[in-house]
């Protein structure tokens, strides 16, 4: 963390939350801190993710209010019954929101937890719902305004400035590993499996492009096209390095890799060499080989050189690309997991009833603090493989503020007489945690410790503190921690060996419904969920065990299915049967097998058989690259030669899923695979 910028975002982010606060004690309205806590809620230091939290945040909050207006006046006289209401369209909003991973998730989590604050804290007045529901909405939205305007106005931190950085060492990553695969070096598996997560982060990244302030805003085509690019290299840059390793020394490839060499030494420009014509055709399995390791080569420099185009887009706005770069959008759609969400719903639906019982059972006046804090505890980290680590974090940073917040309220504010009085007093603790704010490891413990802190000190227009109530209210909260983290560890604990084995399942059954389907798969959303799928692997492995062996290859496999499903529909009868049957056969050993089992033996004869009749006759292909390799953005990019791009596709599948079979035969049935 860098002290200089993190004090300025500090200070921009304090004086946002005076001026919301300044301004809700003028109006009148009757909570004020809510617009304060707000402010430290929404910020972020980039602009435009700034910007984009805030317009979900106003729309989650303004459905959550009108639920709340529309549930508890009906179901008032019925506490049992308005309990169940409530936990259960928290349960349903968190489970729909877990059904999308990017920032739009936030409206449907928002509007959940927003009506069981408000409901909750109505209960004892229903007939002045509609009233805190208003003030609810009006101060949230002065506290978005506030901050917004401050980090849109005052130097703001554009999402170009953090993304542009990250897309070039990506990039620089996987030019690397072009090189690597060149000379023939080992593959550092557990790196590259990185740049699919650094990948998927970049892609969550770029979804604030569309409301940053910078020119990016208007290249959010350029941004999908090269993070789209950045995805297909993974599979073609892997592809290419399992042909070399099985090729070896070869004195056949010397022109095709010195040239890649040079090329790359130019900085990768759109000129790529001619590689299939830099080694002759040859009948036998070293050169099928050759020329799949060729095609490769050729697709994977194709797409380094169209990102360097779009990357000099992106940094200079003058720069001009080619229009079929950019010419479609493509779905960025990533995986997700329709169980895990719905056990997620059932779980806050589960905690919120069991506070609800023992607030009614009781008669806890200050029960509805406590239901209400459940529900944003069973919210916030629902997403995550094991939530209760990150709510005891998140929840007791919220207790720690505890302490603080009671010296300011009975020992610093019964002297102050002036706002500007106030604002000197919490200006320090608003500096210091808004600097913590900014750092990678700490940035969560401090925005909940400065929630904690605003609803503590809880300042209105007139000052009242009353002891009694402040303990009852705070002491609600390590309860609402105690019920959110006990449901939660009986519901939803997974460990990553059980998360990765579950993910790993997934996708063979993905790869199974992509051998399956009777018409071609769309590869656009084949490559971003299997990619997102090795991502969400990576991201939970601690070594190089064997559950990370579905990895790049089971990547390379999907699109390979994709591209032999192309291939069956163009194809003559004789090849479209042998494809046929190879994916019915591909279809049923990933249907029905554990991963890590080996493909039975006949699938690598019906590989070999359609092999050959790609020696022996053309093998038709779609007439646009689009339809070849998934995207109508690449009209030119991908496709090489039809007998070459046919026969690489099911090299592939060999290689992939039989790597210690022995050599292909030209003539006669397949040998059988070993041991």
């Amino acid at each position: 963390m860098r002290w200089g910028p993190a004090t300025l975002y500090s200070l921009k982010t304090a004086a946002a939350a005076f001026a919301a606060l300044g301004i809700a004690l003028a109006i009148g309205l009757p909570m004020p801190f809510w617009a304060m806590t707000t402010v430290y809620i929404t910020s972020n230091p980039l602009s435009g993710a700034t910007r984009s939290k805030s317009i979900y945040r106003v729309m989650g909050t303004t459905i959550g209010a009108a639920v709340a207006v529309a549930m508890v006046p009906a179901l008032v006289n019925w506490p049992a019954l308005l309990s169940l209401g409530l936990a259960s369209w928290v349960g349903f909003c968190l489970a729909v929101s877990l059904l999308d991973r990017s920032p739009r998730a936030y409206v449907m989590m928002l509007a959940g937890y927003t009506a069981a604050i408000i409901g909750f804290s109505s209960v004892d007045r229903p007939e002045a719902i509609f009233d805190t529901a208003a003030a609810r909405v009006t101060e949230i939205t002065l506290g978005i305004v506030c901050i917004t305007v401050a980090h849109s106005i005052f130097w703001p931190l554009s999402v170009g400035d953090r993304l542009g950085p990250r897309l070039h060492g990506w990039l620089d990553d996987a030019e690397q590993w072009m090189r690597d695969a060149v000379a023939g070096n080992p593959d550092e598996i557990a790196d590259r499996r990185r740049l699919a997560v650094d990948a998927l982060d970049c892609i969550a990244l770029a979804t604030h492009v569309p409301y940053d302030t910078s020119h990016w805003r208007e290249a959010t085509r350029v941004v999908q096209a090269l993070l789209y690019r950045m995805l297909l290299l993974l599979p073609l840059l892997s592809g290419s390095v399992d042909r070399r390793a099985a090729l070896g020394d070869d004195a056949v490839l010397e022109e095709a890799l010195a040239s890649t060499d040079r090329w790359l030494e130019a900085g990768a420009p759109p000129e790529v060499p001619d590689y299939l014509h830099m080694a002759p055709p040859e009948r036998d399995w070293r050169g099928l080989l050759r020329e799949s390791f060729l095609v490769r080569l050729t697709q994977s420099a194709t797409v380094i050189a169209e990102c360097r185009q779009l990357l000099a887009r992106l940094d200079n706005p003058d720069v001009r690309v080619p229009d079929e770069l950019v010419a479609e959008r493509i779905p960025l759609k990533l995986h997700t997991d329709p169980g895990s969400a719905v056990l997620a719903g059932l779980a806050a639906m589960f905690a919120l009833m069991l506070i609800c019982t023992f607030w009614i059972w009781t008669g806890w006046v200050d029960g509805a603090g406590a239901a209400a804090m459940t529900a944003v505890f069973c919210c916030l980290f629902a997403a995550l493989d094991n939530p209760v680590p990150a709510i005891i974090n998140f929840g007791g940073s919220i207790i720690a503020s505890v302490p603080v917040a009671g010296v300011v309220l009975f020992g610093i504010l019964p002297h102050i007489e002036t706002f500007e009085m106030l604002c000197l007093v919490l200006l320090p603790i608003c500096l210091v945690a808004g600097v913590f704010m900014m750092h990678p490891r700490y940035g969560g413990t401090a925005t909940a410790f400065m929630v904690g802190f605003g609803s503590g000190i809880a300042i209105t227009e007139t000052y009242t503190a009353d002891l009694a109530r402040f303990i009852n209210t705070n002491g609600g909260q390590v309860v609402a921690v105690a019920v959110a983290v006990g449901v939660t560890a009986t519901f939803r604990k997974v460990s990553s060996e059980s998360a990765i084995a579950v993910l790993v399942k997934r996708l063979h059954a993905d790869l199974a419904v992509l051998a399956g389907a009777r018409t071609p798969p769309d590869p656009n959303r084949t490559l971003v969920r299997a990619t997102d799928q090795l991502a969400l692997i990576t991201q939970r492995l601690t070594d190089d065990s064997d559950l990370s062996v579905a990895g790049l290859g089971e990547v390379r496999v999907a699109l390979n299915l994709v591209t032999i499903q192309h291939l069956r529909v163009n194809a003559p009868r004789a090849p479209r049967v042998a494809l046929t049957r190879l994916l019915r056969t591909a279809r049923d050993h990933f249907a029905t097998s554990q991963p890590g089992d080996a493909p039975p033996p006949e699938l690598l004869g019906q590989i070999d058989k359609a092999l050959r009749l790609t020696l022996d006759g053309p093998m038709p292909l779609p007439e646009t690259a689009g339809e070849l390799i998934g995207t109508g953005a690449l009209p030119h990019a991908l496709i090489v030669a039809n007998r070459a791009q046919g026969r690489a596709a099911l090299v592939a599948m060999r290689r992939n899923l039989f790597p210690a079979a022995p050599a292909f035969a030209l003539e006669g049935p397949s040998p059988e695979v070993t041991a």
